[in-house]
């Protein structure tokens, strides 16, 4: 760990993966697209829903990030197109190619 209590990161690729709210306020036709600490909506004109952020980093730098939604009652679709990106994202931390499905 370093001197914050973090802990320390590899020098190559890897992949941080964490639960994201975020918040989309319709305000005079303007849609924002934030995330929300709490996940809370602060009026009718506001949604707020959950989804998984899949971060990829090289070399300290983030390279890539993916925002998956999560309904409230998610589909078999819905998990197995997680489970794609989950995989995805370790195959590259790996330092491996993704393969063929077939395969």
């Amino acid at each position: 760990m370093n001197e914050e209590g973090a802990p320390i990161r590899p020098a190559g690729r890897w992949v941080s993966v964490r639960l994201q709210h975020r918040h989309v306020s319709f305000d005079e036709g303007f849609e924002a697209d934030e995330p929300s600490p709490d996940g809370d909506c602060a009026d009718e004109a506001s949604l707020s829903y959950s989804g998984i952020v899949i971060s990829s980093y090289d070399r300290g730098e983030k390279v890539s990030e993916r925002w998956i939604p999560l309904g409230v009652d998610p589909s078999e679709a819905d998990d197995e197109r997680l489970i794609g990106q989950l995989r995805e994202a370790l195959l590259w931390q790996a330092g491996r190619p993704p393969q063929n499905a077939d395969d």
